[in-house]
């Protein structure tokens, strides 16, 4: 795939799994739906996921 940004897409990979980010992603909805939206499942095992 020669038009893939390989780096772009690794730098987005890196910022998703970024412990700043996973705050985020377990914080993000709590405010106005008095519960998470998202998970954040960085690092977890396949069991653990969702969890």
């Amino acid at each position: 795939w020669p038009k893939v940004n390989a780096a772009g897409g690794k730098a987005f990979a890196d910022f998703m799994v970024a412990k700043e980010t996973q705050e985020i992603i377990r914080t993000f909805g709590v405010e106005k739906f008095g519960s998470p939206l998202f998970f954040p499942d960085a690092g977890k095992k396949e069991e653990e996921l969702g969890k």
